[in-house]
């Protein structure tokens, strides 16, 4: 049970109920980390559309962007953020062999090029963002333009947010997430 009271739609007026169509047009329901979010409206908007433009408007894959929600939300622990975005990522070509694999560097090489370095950046970054090895930036650069890697990078940071703001206060995992994804 989420500690801070869901908003509903049914309940949302102004720029919340605003945010809560948008949110409903991209995902056709509106998952309860905005629904919590909902409890402070200054927020809640902005932090919407920074995901847009991150996820949205990105000229990256969605399987790149899953794979990067998804390893953050595995490092943080945030139950909520790995079943909801794994359930994102089976939909966008992911298979739960490879979401598996995403967790140990030993079975990276099962990878393209490109998500082994994405995935080794990721680690880096949530291992000690202020200490990224060269070589760990260099094969970015190799696979990625500077824009996809600033995307990448601040969408490693929301992904962080998004986490530990559904950790702490114990947002529970939306009823339209499939049975295949809490497994």
């Amino acid at each position: 049970m989420s500690r801070i009271p869901l908003v509903e739609k049914s309940d949302a007026s102004g720029e919340v109920a605003e945010t809560f169509d948008a949110l409903e047009a991209n995902f056709g329901k509106i998952p309860n980390l905005f629904k919590t979010l909902a409890r402070f409206p200054p927020a809640m908007r902005p932090m919407w559309k920074l995901f847009d433009a991150l996820y949205n408007k990105s000229d990256l894959d969605p399987r790149m962007l899953e794979l990067v929600i998804i390893q953050v939300a595995y490092s943080y622990q945030s139950h909520y953020c790995l079943t909801i975005h794994k359930a994102f990522a089976l939909e966008r070509g992911l298979s739960n062999q490879e979401i598996k694999s995403m967790m140990d560097p030993a079975t990276w090489s099962r990878f393209p090029e490109s998500e082994q370095a994405l995935l080794a950046y990721v680690a880096a970054y949530e291992e000690d963002s202020n200490k990224i090895p060269d070589e760990v930036f260099d094969a970015m650069r190799a696979h990625y333009t500077e824009s996809q890697i600033v995307n990448l990078t601040m969408l490693m940071g929301l992904a962080c947010l998004y986490g530990q703001t559904a950790n702490a206060l114990q947002i529970p995992i939306d009823s339209f997430i499939g049975a295949s994804a809490t497994s």
